[in-house]
């Protein structure tokens, strides 16, 4: 069963993610489920509207925050002990300024962590028109390099669909 098959693959990509989720931090498109409920949920779908597109089509947003995540204004620098994303960074028209801006909410030692489609395997453009970025292991790994944030961990998420990072502010 395909459903089936798509909602175990979420799961897979969330365990990967809900390690970082120990103190205050974000869930940055978070849509219809954060990865954990301690996390602030920020997504352009206000809480309880309904979603418009893709998985998310009909599902009601749980976010916490009304913002898109390139703009996190409502924190402080320094303020957050993490920052996950799951399938979200691909939809910025520029994914080093997104970085850049979880960066500077995150405090030293705070982590970073996204799941993104693995390029090699999945025409992310083609399966989204709001994909707006690609992302393979290299491309993904560079951009983390140019925003100054040290990887710790890399990987498959799901085989042939996504690739994770983890990186940590210095």
């Amino acid at each position: 069963n395909l459903r089936l098959r798509f909602f175990g693959n979420m799961e897979m990509e969330r365990k990967i993610l809900e390690k970082l989720c120990q103190g205050r931090g974000a869930d940055i498109g978070c849509g219809s489920s954060k990865i954990t409920s301690g996390c602030i949920g920020v997504d352009l779908t206000g809480h309880g509207q309904l979603g418009k597109l893709g998985c998310e089509k009909n599902q009601k947003s749980v976010a916490d925050i009304k913002a898109s995540g390139d703009s996190l204004s409502m924190f402080n620098n320094d303020e957050l002990d993490y920052i996950v994303a799951k399938h979200n960074l691909e939809h910025y028209r520029n994914p080093l300024n997104t970085l850049l801006e979880w960066k500077r909410v995150v405090r030293r030692g705070g982590k970073i962590g996204v799941v993104v489609p693995d390029d090699r395997y999945v025409n992310t453009m083609a399966l989204d028109p709001t994909h707006y970025s690609a992302f393979t292991p290299t491309i993904l790994r560079e951009l983390f390099f140019q925003a100054g944030i040290e990887v710790l961990e890399e990987g498959t998420a799901v085989k042939h669909w996504s690739i994770f990072l983890i990186g940590c502010k210095g």
